[in-house]
């Protein structure tokens, strides 16, 4: 809201004027006369209102010419757009009505006049602006025989926003030249979020609890209101002398130039692996596709920037939270957060959106370093047993004679891995980053199998190395073979003890 003087003690006063979504601080003096207007035959068609604002502009402590010529310049922007809201409210040192109570309103005069005379200009500035409005019989600001205005609030949950629908419909007045041209700036002068009546919306709240009110943009600390969409129509019957138009806007509280709508599952399955899933809409706000915008417009950057910079950085925390909420037995995430299974991203310019879906999980083949898109590592182990030689004796009905020899055969331990890395358009760097993670992987299970304290010998029998720069991938066997003591290896009179990591 453009405020024309500085804070002062006159500005608690009993009226407030505004015109053009400005108000006029101290509220000027107005002069008001109606000039009735009769066709050929007598007949009252209009009343001419002929209304003239005489006001002072304060600077207070002092102003200097600078100062001075920027108040003007404020005065001059705010009566040069014509047929604009002029509206008369109850101030707050007014004793009969309430504050923001409407006095006058409908009014959407022409300015013919801006005058400010010439005069020592030191801490005011005095301005006259002659206002004219033609209001037909029936009620109807501007020059038309039928007009209708209106705004219609409808709450969306799913994004916690009120889209607005504003129709606007004009008939020019019959026997009149011009009807067509009548009914089209009438109509065209109340297009636009600007000309949203101060006291809407009433009831309807900017998001489904309720939990924000909605202030007028034209009042400080006002909510934002956007234009979403392209939707824009307009019907005109240049033969009868009617023309419509219909915009739509979006109301939103409490967001920085977009806003978001999602939905976020959790599922789990017997196995207790855990799968959490977050898809949404970044809707920008601003109109999209607008001429000179081939790039889709501010509304599409806004969506752009807002997933990029907002919504994205923060899905591995919502999906934390929602996991932390439905997992049984959770403590802590455990939700391979940093490396989600999945992520698409899909926009649309014209609408202005950028739709996405990612998926996280807690399975722990999942949980991989940044950079490593799979892996796989498996151990297998041959356990050394009590040595016994069967000798085949033929013709002996007792079978094959079984020796001890009182020792063991050998034991082996097999590890393999193997690891994919992240395509990032070096293929050396991007394979070597496979090799190390294998390498790693390779050492941490030699240590946790192979502790040469474990056995009586232990000697690595067997490394094979495989790798790609093509497909970013290395591929390692580590064979190993030990001994054990007699005393530790299985035997069928005893249970069967597995090792353990």
């Amino acid at each position: 809201m453009n405020v024309l003087s500085e804070v002062n003690p006159l500005s608690s006063a009993a009226v407030e004027v505004f015109y053009n979504g400005c108000k006029l601080t101290p509220a000027p003096l107005i002069d008001w006369t109606v000039e009735p207007q009769f066709d050929d035959a007598g007949v009252r068609t209009s009343d001419l209102n002929r209304i003239t604002l005489t006001g002072t502009v304060l600077i207070l402590p002092s102003g200097s010419y600078e100062q001075m010529y920027v108040k003007q310049e404020e005065l001059r922007t705010a009566f040069s757009v014509d047929e604009a809201d002029f509206v008369i409210l109850a101030g707050p040192a007014n004793k009969t009505l309430a504050e923001g109570t409407i006095i006058c309103s409908g009014l959407k005069p022409k300015v013919t006049s801006l005058t400010i005379p010439a005069d020592t200009q030191f801490q005011r500035i005095d301005y006259t602006v002659d206002l004219e409005d033609q209001v037909t019989v029936s009620g109807v600001s501007g020059v038309t025989s039928s007009l209708s205005d209106q705004w219609t609030f409808a709450e969306d949950p799913d994004s916690c926003t009120v889209n607005v629908t504003h129709q606007v419909n004009a008939e020019g007045i019959d026997g009149e030249s011009d009807k067509f041209e009548q009914a089209f700036r009438a109509v065209k002068a109340r297009l636009g979020i600007d000309k949203l009546p101060l006291t809407l919306p009433c009831f309807v709240e900017p998001n489904a609890s309720g939990a924000f009110g909605f202030t007028h943009p034209s009042v400080a600390g006002g909510g934002p209101i956007f234009e979403v969409s392209v939707q824009r129509e307009e019907v005109a019957d240049t033969a009868n002398g009617t023309y419509s138009a219909t915009e739509v806007f979006t109301i939103v509280s409490g967001v920085p130039f977009f806003f978001n709508q999602r939905t976020e599952s959790f599922e789990e399955d017997a196995a207790g692996v855990a799968t959490v899933t977050i898809g949404g809409t970044v809707q920008g706000l601003g109109r999209t596709l607008s001429a000179g915008e081939p790039d889709g417009g501010p509304g599409f950057a806004r969506a752009c920037s807002g997933y990029i910079n907002s919504v994205r950085p923060q899905l591995k925390w919502d999906a934390s939270g929602v996991y932390e909420k439905y997992k049984e037995g959770s403590a802590g995430s455990g939700l391979a957060l940093f490396n989600p299974t999945a992520l698409s991203v899909s926009q649309n310019k014209c609408r202005g959106t950028v739709d996405f879906s990612i998926t996280f999980t807690d399975d722990p083949s999942a949980n991989l370093p940044s950079g490593i898109t799979s892996a796989t590592c498996s151990v297998s182990i041959v356990e050394g047993t009590r040595l016994k030689v069967s000798h085949t004796i033929p013709f002996r009905r007792l079978g094959n004679i079984v020796q001890d020899m009182k020792t063991t055969t050998e034991g082996s331990v097999s590890i393999s891995c193997q690891a994919q890395a992240k395509n990032t358009g070096d293929a050396t760097s991007d394979t070597n980053r496979a090799i190390e993670y294998v390498q790693d992987e390779i050492n941490r299970l030699k240590g946790v199998h192979a502790n040469p304290a474990n056995f009586v010998d232990i000697r690595i029998s067997n490394l094979n190395q495989q790798l790609s720069d093509t497909d970013l991938t290395s591929n390692v066997t580590l064979d190993m073979a030990f001994v054990v003591d007699l005393a530790n290896v299985p035997d069928i009179n005893s249970d069967i003890s597995l090792r353990t990591l």
